[in-house]
């Protein structure tokens, strides 16, 4: 059941951050103990890394244009995304910062 819970609610934080970024970082840099879900770019970018250090998918990267051009697209935009998503946690952590002061 906590296991079950902890996915649910991982899958909801990850559409947060893809969907509306802005509003779910503020919540991260509110709840400082959800701020590890800042880093889900780059967790698929390392994911999808080690996967094409696979054989076979390895393969299928030579292989086809499609597949490397979607592999190329993915890399790009976690990139971006995780850049937006640290430059977003900049700007709210400061913005606690000197509102609490």
């Amino acid at each position: 059941m906590i296991i079950e819970s902890f996915i649910y609610s991982s899958g909801q934080m990850f559409l947060g951050l893809l969907l509306h970024p802005y509003r779910s970082v503020q919540l991260l840099v509110k709840n400082k103990i959800l701020l590890p879900f800042i880093f889900y770019p780059s967790l698929i970018f390392l994911i999808f890394y080690l996967s094409l250090r696979i054989g076979q998918i390895a393969l299928f990267y030579n292989d086809f244009f499609l597949i490397q051009f979607s592999y190329q697209w993915l890399f790009f935009f976690c990139f971006y995304w995780q850049l937006a998503l640290f430059y977003l946690w900049f700007r709210f952590s400061r913005a606690f910062k000197n509102h609490a002061d």
